[in-house]
This record gives structure tokens, sequence and C-alpha cells, in this order.
């Protein structure tokens, strides 16, 4: 079934409703830590030490992150692990929200286009113009 210009232009209005919302929630997440944290244990080089049986020292807690093609490391205390936590969330929730703007902008130019056929078959009303089409 064929939309009508009227169902797509109400099709548009709900997602530049969705879109704004996102832009909102994207904007509100400025503090954001791109990266990922894990735990390493290690075993050092001594002969008589404990991490020889078994028992590795650690945890160290370390943020891994990679910029310009390059990776790095850094390892950050216990007490800033829960910030760190949810910083990288928040990073990963910027860039599920960028996508999902990706998909809804398309979605846009698709309805719009879809208008826009619509219009000039039926000779009627353009976006933007309140007068009728001339043929």
């Amino acid at each position: 079934m064929a939309l009508t210009p009227d169902d797509i232009r109400q099709r548009v209005r709900v997602r530049l409703v969705e879109q704004r919302r996102l832009v909102e929630e994207l904007l509100e997440r400025r503090e954001q830590l791109a990266g990922s944290l894990f735990v390493r244990f290690g075993v050092c080089g001594k002969e008589s030490c404990v991490c020889r049986t078994g028992q590795k020292h650690g945890p160290y807690y370390v943020l891994s992150t990679r910029s310009g093609g390059r990776g790095g490391f850094a390892y950050l205390e216990a007490e800033r692990l829960g910030e760190a936590r949810e910083l990288v969330k928040s990073y990963r929730e910027y860039r599920a929200g960028m996508r999902r703007l990706r998909k809804v902008n398309e979605q846009l130019v698709a309805l719009l286009r879809r208008y826009q056929e619509a219009t000039t078959r039926r000779g009627s009303l353009r976006v933007g113009v309140g007068v009728q089409a001339q043929v």
C-alpha cells in the first residue's frame, strides 16, 4: 500500500521528534572515556616470590585506549575504577546513540524523497511550499 503525502509527513514528524531527543541525549554525554577496562594479574621475576606458586600479584586495573592507530594503557587506582567504568559506559552509550541518530537521519532522507515523489506524481503541496504545484 502506497503512503499518502499526509502519512509521510506524519512519519517525518515522528522521526524529527526522535532525532531531537537523540541529539539532546548525546549533548548530555559530555564526560566520557574511550577505551576498555580490564583486570590484570602479574608474575614477577623473583625466584622466591609467592607468585611463582600460583598466587599472582594484583589485581591491577588497566584502561586500554586507542588513538591515531596506536594503542595505550594506563593503570588506574582501585578508588577510581567506579568512575572510570561510568565514563567508559557513557562513551559506549554515546557511540550507540550516534549509530541510532545516523539511522534516523537516513530514514528521514528516505521519507523526504518518498514525499517528494508522491507530491510530484499527485501535483500536491510540496514540503515548505504553501501553493499548488503548476504542471
